[in-house]
Order: structure tokens, then C-alpha cells, then sequence
């Protein structure tokens, strides 16, 4: 683990969240990624259950706890919020969890072929600048056929070649800026090497299935 990817607000909030457990909620999305991969810092935490839970509830169970609690988002098992300045997400997922989750302090992580097939799926659908950075460093430690295979196997819609085909889908991505406070640990990365690197794991996977 990489907990130094944390700043201090992040570090003491996590502290205090054992008692979403209960509820089985695990984090997810790019900062469970980064505490794996120490790649970039975060500002954002994302927890999912495939337990239902009820908004409101939860909503005043932080209320009691935490003074500078400021919702954002409340609708039925969707909760956004703030806690100082550390935006916290809360969804009901009822996707199965590839492996079992691992434990980080007092809280549960979602592991790496779970996070991975997260990504995929997100640029699948309309990608950020910060998915596909997460994905070019997980190309860094894995296949580019390992994640294809967590992803059709964690989302049985999905079909190999959409999954390529969004993968290299870099426009919407283009629009925007990465900064949103996060920073990148690699001094060596640049936007342009993280689309090249994705793009030649892409054109080499396809090239294989060819030659089969």
C-alpha cells in the first residue's frame, strides 16, 4: 500500500470511517487504486456496497458525526458529500466483487482486478483524462488481456471489442484538464505517453487475435 498518496485531511477522515462497514461499504475508483499503485494522488474517496441502504440515514449518521459535513447529492442509495475538503461518494453497486476485498486501516478496498474492470467500464462509457491515466499505469504491471477478461467477467454486457474500441476512444478526454488537485508521481509522464502507451497495448492485443 501506498498511504503517503493521502494528505492529512484524507488520512484522519478514513481513520473514522469504520462504522460504514456495517453496511458493507468498500472504496473503490481512482484513490483505492493509487493507494495499490502509487501512481498519483487523489481527491476524491468512492464507496460502493451491493447491500441497499437508505440515503437518509447515512446522511445524519455523518451529520452526528462529523461537524464539517455538507451534502451535495442525496437520492435513493446515492450519498455525495464533503468532510472539510475531502469529497466522499456513497453508492449501492450490485455488481459481484471479482475477489475479496483487503483491508486498509479501518476500512475495505476494492483490489486491483475489481478496479481495473471499473475503469474499463468507465471509459467504455464516456472516459475521463484520470481513467485512462489509471489505466495506461495499470498497463505498466498488467495484460492488456487481463483486463478484458476481469471486465467481461465482472460485466457479462460487455463484449471484447467494445472494450477496445473505448479504450482508444480519447476525445471526451481531451477536453478536459487532469489538475482537479491531483498530481501525478511519475515525473516522467505526459499526457501524450500515457494515449501512446494505451493505444500500442491496444493495436499488439488486436494484432495477436489475428495471428490465432
Amino acid at each position: 500500500m501506498y498511504p503517503k498518496i493521502l494528505n492529512k485531511d484524507q488520512t484522519d477522515l478514513i481513520a473514522q470511517l469504520e462504522f460504514i462497514n456495517k453496511k458493507g461499504f468498500y472504496l473503490a475508483g481512482g484513490t483505492a487504486l493509487a493507494l495499490q499503485l502509487g501512481h498519483r494522488t487523489s481527491v476524491d474517496f468512492d464507496f460502493y456496497t451491493d447491500q441497499e441502504f437508505n440515503s437518509q440515514e447515512l446522511w445524519n449518521e455523518f451529520s452526528s458525526r462529523f461537524k464539517n459535513f455538507a451534502v451535495s447529492r442525496i437520492e435513493p442509495e446515492t450519498l455525495s458529500a464533503r468532510v472539510k475538503e475531502v469529497g466522499v461518494s456513497f453508492f449501492h453497486y450490485p455488481y459481484e466483487l471479482l475477489k475479496p476485498v483487503v483491508r486498509f486501516g479501518v476500512i475495505d478496498l476494492a483490489v486491483i482486478e475489481d478496479i481495473a474492470a471499473m475503469k474499463i467500464a468507465a471509459v467504455v462509457q464516456r472516459g475521463t483524462r484520470r481513467d485512462f491515466v489509471d489505466i495506461f499505469y495499470l498497463l505498466q504491471r498488467y495484460a492488456i488481456k487481463d483486463l478484458v477478461v476481469w471486465t467481461v467477467k465482472k460485466y457479462s454486457g460487455y463484449q471484447q471489442m467494445l472494450i477496445l474500441k473505448g479504450l482508444i476512444y480519447f476525445d471526451d478526454a481531451e477536453e478536459e484538464d487532469l489538475a482537479r488537485g491531483i498530481k501525478i508521481l511519475d515525473k516522467s509522464f505526459s499526457w501524450e505517453k500515457a494515449k501512446q502507451g494505451i493505444f500500442e497495448a491496444v493495436k499488439a492485443y488486436q494484432l495477436a487475435m489475428l495471428k490465432r
